[in-house]
Order: C-alpha cells, then structure tokens, then sequence
C-alpha cells in the first residue's frame, strides 16, 4: 500500500507534547514540581513561606510549564526537517519503505526494527526505542478500510 502526506504542524507539536508527557522522568519532575507548588501554597497559607518564595516558585513552575509544554516540542519540530516535507511510505508485510520530496534515496524499515506502536486521534507513533518513533497521521489513509488495514497489519507485525 502506499500513502502520500505532509505533516500539519499544529498536529505534529500535539503529538510531540503527547509523546514528552508519556515519558517516565517527565511524569516524575511534573509531579515533583505540582507538589512543590502545592507545599509552598500551603506553607504560604500558615505563614511558612515568604511572599517572595511563593512568588518565585511559582514564576518557575509557570516557566518550566512553558518549557515542557511549548519550547521542547517547537524546538524539536524546527530541528527534523521530515516534519515540513512530503513524505512517500509503502507499506507491506515486509515493512516500510519512507522516501521523501527532497530525498533521491528511498528508507527500508523492517517491522522488526520497531519496539512498539501507539495509535493516538490523530497519528500513529512507531517506535524504534523509546525515544525515537516516527508519526503517520492518520488522515493519510484515505478510506477507513486502508486506515483499518494498515493499524491491524502493524499492530501484528510490531507487537
């Protein structure tokens, strides 16, 4: 089979957050900050905690928020070029052949090389380990047959 797309970037910087959020010393620091930031609220609220902290502290979690949520994804966006070329993929039971607009060589991906495969809204995440994966939307499939076909063959073949 073979699909045609470009990336959407809106779409592409929600998958990134989605893919960030997931990850295990991600859930760990949020949850490490969300509880600073509730201890400090409390402190403040028993007279613990200087205004000044209270305010600095949350200056920070309002800065390593934007961080997580807006600047990793956008400069990841900006460094992979993938993400603002047409993409040409051929899939089969074999893998997954990726060639590009700009790009005269063709990518040969055997399904053995992916780890595990994530099917979200809007894209399927494969991974090749759990930090390197790469999106198809899932508006590339233009009938829902396609779409069902290719989710049933990769989820076999991967998992």
């Amino acid at each position: 089979m073979h699909l045609e797309f470009s990336y959407n970037k809106g779409d592409v910087l929600h998958a990134l957050r989605y893919h960030f959020m997931q990850r295990g010393e991600i859930k760990v620091f949020r949850n490490t900050i969300i509880i600073l930031l509730l201890a400090t609220i409390a402190g403040y609220s028993f007279n613990l905690v200087t205004p000044g902290a209270l305010t600095g502290i949350s200056a920070m979690v309002l800065v390593l928020g934007w961080v997580f949520w807006y600047l990793l994804p956008i400069s990841i966006y900006n460094k992979a070029a993938t993400f603002k070329d047409d993409i040409h993929l051929r899939y089969s039971d074999e893998g997954l052949v990726i060639s590009t607009r700009t790009s005269d060589h063709q990518r040969a991906i055997s399904w053995k090389n992916f780890s595990r495969i994530v099917e979200t809204k809007k894209f399927f995440f494969l991974y090749r380990d759990k930090k390197t994966f790469f999106l198809i939307p899932i508006s590339a499939f233009k009938t829902e047959e396609a779409y069902r076909g290719f989710a049933d063959m990769a989820k076999e073949k991967i998992i």
